[in-house]
C-alpha cells in the first residue's frame, strides 16, 4: 500500500494558534485538568448527556427483565397458579420456556432502541473530538470556547459521526440477533460461537475504520473521497496502535460488565460521572492528532543563539537558574514559538566578509606607517 498517497490537506485551525505538543495522553490530560478543571467538568457532562439515551434504554431493559421475573408463578407453589404451569403441557409453557420467550422478545425490542438512541452519540464523534482537536493544538479547552469547537465540529462532521454509528449500531445488533437464531438451531451452538468470533473481529475493524475517518473529516477539509481514502490508508499504516488505542478507549464498556452487580459498581457510577463522559474522545483523539502530526508537524523556530563570549562570562549562579527553570518546564504542555535561528550560511558568510576585510585594513596601516 503506498502511504504517501494520504493527503490531510486543508487542516480547520485557522481559528486558533497551533503549537506543538509532545505530551503523552494521560501527561495532557493532566494539563488540561490543571489548566481547565471547571471546563473539563462541564466538557464532561456535556458528552454524557450525549449517552443518557444509551443508558435510559439499558435502565429499561433491567426494568422489564425484572418485571417479568416477578410475574412469574413458581414450581410447587400454594394455590391454584401450580397446576397450569408444573408439566408445561396443552396450550400452558413450561416458567422456563415463557420466561425464555418473554426475554427474547423484551431483547429484540431494547436492542432495535438501542440502535435508535445511539445516534446520540453522533456528537461525541463530531462536536467532542473537535474540542480535543482544539485542545491538542493550544492546551486550553477555551482557546475558542467548548460550544464554539462542538459546533464546529458538528457542521463538519455531522453527517460522518451520523452514518458511523448506524452502521456500528445495526452491524452490532445484527451479530447479537445471528448469534442467537444460530443457537437456537439443533446441534449448531459451536457454530454460533465461531461466527460470533470471527464477525466480532471484523466488527473491531469496522469500527476502527469509521473512526479514524471521524478524526480525519472533524479535522481536514477533504472531499468525501479523499476521507475515505485516508482512512483507509491510515488504519493499516498504525494497524497495531490503532487497535490498541481503540481497546483502551473502550476500556470503560468493558469495566461495566465487570463490575455490574458487584459491590464496587457504585464506585465505578462515580468515576464515569467525574471523566467517563470525556474519557473515549481524548484518548481516541489525541492518538489520531498524533498521527496527524507526523504528517503536518508544527514548526518551531528555535531562539538565536548567544555569543560564546557572553555564555563564557556568565556566572554559575546564572546558569544554575537556567538549568533549574528548564527542569521546571519539562511537564509544560506546548512550546512556545522563539525567535528564528540565524542561518549558517549567513553567519558564515559574515565571519569571511570580516576576514577577507582584514588584511586590506592592514595593508592601509603600513602603508601609512611607511609614508
Amino acid at each position: 500500500m503506498d502511504y504517501s498517497k494520504i493527503k490531510l490537506s486543508n487542516e480547520r485551525n485557522s481559528h486558533v494558534t497551533k503549537r506543538l505538543n509532545r505530551l503523552s495522553t494521560w501527561k495532557f490530560f493532566k494539563v488540561i485538568y490543571r489548566e481547565n478543571l471547571w471546563r473539563l467538568f462541564g466538557y464532561n457532562f456535556l458528552m454524557l448527556l450525549c449517552m443518557l439515551p444509551v443508558v435510559a434504554v439499558m435502565v429499561l431493559r433491567s426494568f422489564f427483565i425484572s418485571k417479568i421475573q416477578h410475574t412469574l408463578p413458581l414450581y410447587n407453589g400454594f394455590g391454584f397458579s401450580t397446576g397450569a404451569w408444573f408439566a408445561g403441557s396443552g396450550t400452558y409453557p413450561a416458567v422456563a420456556d415463557y420466561f425464555a420467550a418473554q426475554l427474547r422478545y423484551n431483547n429484540t425490542f431494547m436492542g432495535g432502541m438501542m440502535v435508535v438512541a445511539a445516534v446520540a452519540m453522533l456528537f461525541v464523534f463530531s462536536g467532542g473530538f473537535a474540542v480535543i482537536r482544539d485542545a491538542f493544538w493550544t492546551g486550553k479547552l477555551s482557546a475558542v470556547g467548548v460550544f464554539k469547537s462542538m459546533w464546529m465540529g458538528l457542521k463538519a462532521n455531522f453527517l460522518y459521526a451520523f452514518v458511523s454509528i448506524a452502521v456500528i449500531a445495526s452491524s452490532l445488533f445484527g451479530i447479537y440477533e445471528l448469534h442467537v437464531f444460530i443457537s437456537g438451531l439443533a446441534g449448531l451452538k459451536w457454530l454460533a460461537i465461531v461466527l460470533t468470533v470471527l464477525l466480532s473481529i471484523v466488527e473491531l475493524f469496522l469500527v476502527m475504520y469509521l473512526m479514524i475517518l471521524c478524526s480525519v473529516s472533524v479535522t481536514y477539509k477533504q472531499s468525501v473521497a479523499d476521507n475515505l481514502d485516508d482512512a483507509w490508508r491510515l488504519m493499516w499504516l498504525n494497524v497495531l496502535p490503532n487497535i490498541i488505542h481503540l481497546l483502551l478507549a473502550l476500556i470503560p464498556i468493558a469495566l461495566y460488565f465487570v463490575f455490574s452487580g458487584n459491590f464496587l459498581f457504585q464506585l465505578f457510577l462515580i468515576i464515569i460521572l467525574m471523566f467517563g463522559g470525556m474519557y473515549f474522545p481524548l484518548v481516541w483523539q489525541t492518538h489520531m492528532m498524533k498521527t496527524f502530526a507526523l504528517f503536518h508537524p508544527v514548526e518551531v523556530k528555535k531562539k538565536k543563539k548567544t555569543s560564546e563570549t557572553k555564555s563564557a562570562v556568565k556566572k554559575p549562579s546564572e546558569k544554575a537558574k537556567d538549568e533549574q527553570s528548564a527542569d521546571e518546564i519539562k511537564d509544560e504542555p506546548l512550546d512556545d514559538e522563539p525567535q528564528e535561528e540565524q542561518p549558517q550560511e549567513e553567519a558564515q558568510g559574515e565571519r569571511s566578509d570580516e576576514g577577507a576585510s582584514a588584511p586590506e585594513e592592514q595593508s592601509a596601516d603600513g602603508e601609512a606607517n611607511n609614508e
